[in-house]
């Protein structure tokens, strides 16, 4: 049997215990909400102190008004039934007014010969509810521009498509993707990426209508919301041009970084939809996606709406790329050989042109497949593989008088020019196939230039040590100026077949290309005229001082070349 002096320290002991605890507010009550203990925890959560509290009501002190009913009756039923309530969650009040979150529970204790007392124990949920808060936060928004991503986006046009309180509305759903956002990344740093892509959101939060109708998709896509009152699909279209280039004006400002001014690209793709209806957002934005891409292939447009026939070329593109990746394998691939003449119409030497027969999409022209394969990474191989050719055939006319003074030229695609090993695959495979190197011309377009002109003259120097030529291809109709012009070891420039086309039609026209020989000859490069079908082009040609000519009326590309040495 535990005496009273046996309780006294065990007592002594829990008090201690529930006064300094920190984690639990713990109060106990008489029936008539009387405060008769309040531990320190309590004067954390709540405000009161102990001094404050103890006398004084709980009604008074904690809680709410719109409460007091409704605990009171709870209070007497516990009182009635002396055991506490199931735990719940509340929100009672602090001494400031504020609200304070708690999960409290309840109990009371009735000693023989005492009254009951209940004792409420509360656990702040303050800290709880922000740390959801900060979870919900990172679910729902961009940690870098704290703009909506992708998954509430998704739920807000779901909510839209649910909504029965609108019939019949239209709205507009676009995409906006920065071009060349990497080489920011790559050139200057993230730190320079992350202030291009915050510019951007405080940019596109100026046109957006509502908190919830712009997000970020990743990287340097965003994606906005154009709700509209309206049932109109021409309407809304027309709308959501109008804000696409608004967009696209405010976005390609200058922006400074690293104390030297960037200019920034842009291009949008747009889908409209009604709702409600049984579209998943999803879907909204994959044919966004797809109409950013059209925007993004297009040479006259950065806007781009999706329609039923930019998903069936996507699909077509997406079996020309997985079909590329296997035509140098199954043995695909060929060249074409098309002859470039003296004025005199003797043969100098040849284009190597590629050709593609697919057993199932049949010839594909270049200009279908080229594009793709530099987009996916797969003319690499093709490159590396038509300069393989093309070395072998000089190799074997090396040997052959009658042809080995003969150049053979191959165009080169930027992304297989910009690697940065070109040079020395070009070397293995002179190497390998004994090629001479003076007879190997490799013809550039002039979008190489846009890049690191640096870069590329070294390349070119590179190439030239070897003893090979290097021609540059469609002049005038790129973005070389001559102020580039001079800085490039060339040894020969290519007249556009636009400029031939035009001639006698076009006095623009023939006076650039007048032009561009002149500054061939005071160059010490040579012309070539490409793209020439008729006697009338080739004697104007003539007059102009062009001495070279390539084109339809000398000669059609053929994979038997030796037709032309019948």
């Amino acid at each position: 049997m535990t005496t009273n002096r046996e309780k006294q320290p065990s007592e002594a002991r829990f008090r201690r215990l529930f006064d300094d605890t920190e984690a639990m507010s713990i109060q106990g009550y008489r029936a008539d909400g009387t405060v008769v203990y309040w531990n320190n925890a309590s004067e954390k959560i709540y405000g009161y102190t102990a001094e404050e509290a103890l006398g004084d009501s709980l009604y008074n002190l904690i809680i709410p008004s719109e409460m007091c009913a409704e605990v009171k009756q709870a209070v007497a039923w516990m009182f009635e039934h002396q055991e506490g309530i199931p735990p719940a969650r509340l929100n009672l009040q602090h001494k400031d007014g504020s609200t304070v979150p708690v999960y409290s529970s309840h109990t009371v204790v009735a000693l023989e010969g005492d009254e009951p007392i209940m004792f409420c124990m509360d656990a702040d949920m303050r800290a709880l509810d922000l740390a959801e808060a900060e979870v919900q936060k990172l679910s729902y928004y961009d940690s870098l521009t704290e703009l909506p991503n992708r998954r509430l986006l998704l739920e807000r046009l779901a909510s839209m498509m649910r909504n029965t309180n609108v019939d019949g509305s239209v709205a507009a759903l676009l995409i906006i993707d920065l071009d060349d956002f990497h080489s920011i990344n790559e050139s200057l740093g993230y730190s320079s990426g992350d202030r291009v892509l915050m510019h951007c959101a405080k940019t596109l939060k100026r046109f957006c209508l509502g908190p919830d109708n712009l997000a970020r998709l990743g990287k340097d896509e965003f994606v906005m919301l154009l709700p509209c009152n309206t049932s109109s699909h021409k309407t809304v279209a027309a709308e959501a041009e109008l804000l696409a280039a608004q967009i696209l004006k405010e976005l390609e400002s200058s922006l400074t970084l690293d104390n030297r001014d960037h200019q920034l690209n842009a291009c949008v793709g747009i889908t409209i939809f009604a709702h409600p209806a049984q579209t998943p957002g999803d879907e909204l934005l994959r044919q966004a996606d797809i109409a950013l891409k059209a925007a993004k292939r297009s040479n006259t447009s950065t806007i781009s709406f999706y329609d039923q026939d930019m998903e069936s070329e996507i699909i077509e593109r997406m079996e020309l790329a997985r079909a590329l990746n296997y035509a140098l394998a199954y043995k695909e691939m060929s060249i074409a050989l098309q002859p470039q003449v003296d004025k005199g119409q003797k043969i100098i030497g040849f284009e190597a042109l590629l050709r593609w027969q697919h057993p199932k999409f049949g010839t594909v022209p270049p200009n279908s497949f080229i594009p793709i394969a530099e987009a996916t990474g797969s003319i690499i191989d093709i490159g590396t593989w038509v300069i393989e050719q093309a070395c072998e055939i000089l190799a074997t006319w090396k040997t052959q008088k009658s042809r080995a003074h003969l150049k053979v030229s191959v165009n080169v695609s930027p992304v297989q020019f910009r690697m940065g090993y070109f040079a020395d695959d070009v070397q293995k495979i002179l190497k390998q196939t004994g090629a001479d190197p003076k007879n190997l011309r490799l013809e550039l377009t002039e979008n190489i230039f846009t890049d690191d002109v640096g870069f590329t003259v070294e390349q070119m120097n590179s190439l030239r040590e070897l003893g090979v030529s290097i021609s540059l291809d469609d002049f005038g109709t790129g973005y070389a100026s001559l102020a580039y012009l001079t800085q490039l070891p060339l040894d020969e420039l290519k007249i556009d077949r636009t400029f031939v086309r035009d001639l006698g039609n076009n006095k623009q026209g023939e006076l650039l290309t007048k032009t561009i020989i002149n500054l061939g000859r005071s160059m010490n490069l040579e012309v070539i005229a490409e793209g020439v079908e008729t006697a009338e082009q080739f004697k104007h040609l003539q007059n102009m001082g062009c001495e070279n000519f390539q084109g339809y009326l000398f000669g059609k590309p053929k994979t038997d070349y030796s037709f032309y040495f019948k």
